[in-house]
């Protein structure tokens, strides 16, 4: 049987999970107290073990291979936690999915990579537990609920371009195309939704710029107290920290870890990144924490993240969130 997923600190479940079970017929609490569980501990943090008894558990009393999917489609706004509200919050869709990628540790959710490829704009789920039971339909759900998202706040035409699922074609395969109205491709190399980039600019309805500084702050620092999380946070440190530089080489990050490339790259796969896409979102992370200073001149920030010129960081900002970086400082800023 593969290993639980593994993981420093504790976290909660997402609670449209939770909400998505007790509407299948599953009491979160009933079940977690039968496991040996405190039932609080559902919303206040499990670790990686007790997750993935609980999920394990609900799974086998679901017993419908499509819930996920079922699941996704229903969103509950005012049950959002906070890396719910700050995507609400956001000014655009794509500002939206670029905070839901970042703070979706704080809760037993999947990792998000939101990334231009050819003409699509590419949201990847990095899922650590796709070979547990509930893992596909766990995928299915975040994709859903994603695109359910950006549907009822931003605009209910959005249609993804195409969907790519690494599992194999289920049964219910035609209810895919009724949740996303897209060619659906299964046994993909990736958990992919392939979008049209000019989504990622449509204006968020929930926009709440005054909010948007408070909800990052509580966001980070949440994300500090959770520590660690494995190899990868110690490689995303060492870029930040060499990018003024230039971008720095896989080769000399792997030396400061004490490890080989091969070894390096087959880590951070474990943990469900890829080097070019750490370094990507690490980016994209600094710019946009840079950027809320307004003292910062924009054309700086090329400089100091590794970009050859300012015209590559611009379209790197625009890849990853829609709008300029002028636009986005003014969007966060609250338009002061």
């Amino acid at each position: 049987m593969p290993k639980a997923p593994a993981r420093d600190g504790r976290a909660p479940l997402p609670r449209p999970l939770l909400d998505a079970l007790q509407d299948a017929g599953v009491a979160p609490a009933a079940l977690a107290q039968a496991l040996g569980l405190d039932p609080a501990a559902l919303e206040a943090g499990l670790d990686g073990a007790q997750a993935d008894a609980f999920l394990v558990a609900a799974w086998q009393r679901v017993a419908d291979p499509a819930f996920g999917l079922k699941a996704g489609r229903r969103l509950r706004p005012e049950r959002f936690g906070l890396s719910g509200l700050a995507a609400l919050a956001s000014p655009t869709y794509g500002e939206a999915l670029a905070r839901k990628a970042r703070y979706n540790r704080l809760v037993w959710g999947d990792a998000y990579a939101l990334a231009r490829q050819d003409a699509d704009a590419v949201l990847t789920v990095q899922a650590r537990d796709e070979a547990r039971p509930y893992g596909p339909a766990k995928v299915d759900m975040e994709l859903a609920s994603v695109l359910a998202f950006g549907r009822q706040f931003a605009d209910p035409a959005i249609t993804p371009r195409a969907l790519h699922l690494r599992r194999p074609r289920p049964a219910f395969a035609a209810l895919y195309r009724e949740v996303f109205g897209c060619p659906v491709h299964f046994g993909a190399p990736a958990n992919a939704l392939h979008l049209d980039p000019a989504d990622l600019g449509r204006p968020m309805r929930s926009a709440n710029p005054g909010a948007v500084p408070w909800l990052d702050g509580a966001a980070e620092a949440a994300l500090q107290a959770l520590g660690d999380d494995g190899l990868a946070a110690r490689a995303r440190r060492l870029a930040a920290q060499a990018l003024p530089g230039g971008e720095p080489p896989l080769a000399r990050i792997a030396a400061a870890l004490g490890c080989s490339e091969r070894t390096l790259q087959r880590r951070l796969a474990d943990e469900g990144w890829t080097w070019r896409r750490l370094l990507d979102d690490t980016r994209r992370e600094l710019a946009t924490e840079a950027l809320r200073d307004p003292r910062r001149p924009v054309t700086e920030l090329a400089y100091l993240l590794g970009f050859v010129d300012a015209n590559s960081f611009y379209r790197a900002f625009r890849r990853w969130t829609g709008r300029s970086p002028q636009a986005w400082r003014r969007g966060s800023a609250g338009g002061r």
